[in-house]
């Protein structure tokens, strides 16, 4: 998590000063069965042009037993154009989405964050937590989810890896109660943390309503935060913050910053103990890129892979 965090940093860096380049984003809605299917690709200078093919299936683990997040990212050399590497998507979408959270509370959380609560018991609520630890010295996680055997197997398998409490919460807002970091990681179409149970001083990962029709916060929120995103173009047509400007709580001109502006220096994080800060993620091309490419490398300096001619 350590390479993985310095790696989307450095994406950051690279949105914020223009050094990359993104496509848009492709997504297919596959309604019949209940999936989605993306496309995400562009370059950084200094790693690599890559493009990410992934898909969501909310129901492949209760029907067939199978992961929901699933797909490959194919990167090829910046300078020629050659493929040069073929690495599962799933892997390096949860763990640089765990790092840009890491990141992100590292700006705009107070330093002495350490209780974190956790809305969804899946791979990005075990991620999120990771990265966190990376950073903070976390001392309590509590995790909520609607699946009550996802929770029990999320709180002995993070016992077993952490040495910090895991407990169960057996509601939204039970899990919130005195947490100083919230993480949502969940596929809701429906706000579930409600604004008034929302203390001053918290910060936010708002990491699960990343598509259009998402959404996990009570848009009231949005008015008491500062609203940081990854990309604002990105931000302001799916999940939270799409929903609070379409009900007319939030103006695009309001978002307080992107996170790569905070990174690079422009704009200061958290600038006060007691403001609530809130940051909104969907995920960028160039955070995959730049965490593929360094798994890339340490995989070649380590050995790792299959090495194949498609010449």
């Amino acid at each position: 998590m350590g390479d993985i965090i310095v790696a989307v940093e450095d994406a950051f860096r690279a949105f914020g000063s223009g050094t990359c380049k993104l496509a848009p984003i492709v997504l297919t809605l596959v309604d019949k069965y209940e999936g989605e299917h993306e496309i995400k690709s562009g370059y950084v200078d200094n790693y690599s042009i890559g493009a990410k093919i992934l898909t969501y299936y909310k129901n492949n683990r209760s029907r067939y037993h199978i992961p929901l997040l699933q797909g490959l990212i194919v990167l090829n050399d910046i300078k020629d154009g050659r493929p040069i590497a073929i690495i599962d998507g799933a892997f390096i979408t949860a763990s640089r989405t765990g790092a840009a959270g890491a990141i992100a509370a590292k700006y705009l959380a107070r330093k002495d964050s350490s209780k974190v609560a956790v809305m969804g018991a899946g791979v990005q609520g075990r991620y999120q937590v990771i990265g966190l630890n990376a950073v903070f010295n976390v001392s309590n996680v509590k995790v909520y989810d609607v699946v009550v055997d996802a929770v029990n197997d999320y709180v002995k398998e993070m016992t077993d890896r952490f040495g910090f409490a895991v407990e169960p919460a057996y509601s939204p807002r039970e899990a919130i109660q005195d947490s100083d970091i919230i993480v949502t990681a969940t596929p809701s179409t429906e706000p579930y943390v409600r604004s008034e149970w929302v203390r001053e001083g918290v910060h936010i990962n708002a990491i699960g309503a990343d598509a259009p029709g998402k959404q996990e916060l009570d848009e009231r929120i949005m008015t008491r935060a500062k609203v940081v995103v990854d990309s604002i173009a990105q931000c302001t047509e799916r999940g939270e913050i799409q929903t609070a400007i379409r009900k007319g709580l939030l103006k695009r001109e309001s978002i307080y910053a992107e996170l790569s502006d905070i990174v690079l220096g422009r704009k200061p994080g958290r600038t006060n103990p007691s403001e609530i800060t809130l940051f909104d993620a969907t995920g960028m091309a160039v955070q995959d890129i730049t965490a593929a490419y360094t798994v890339y490398q340490l995989a070649k300096k380590k050995g790792v892979g299959i090495e194949v001619d498609l010449a």
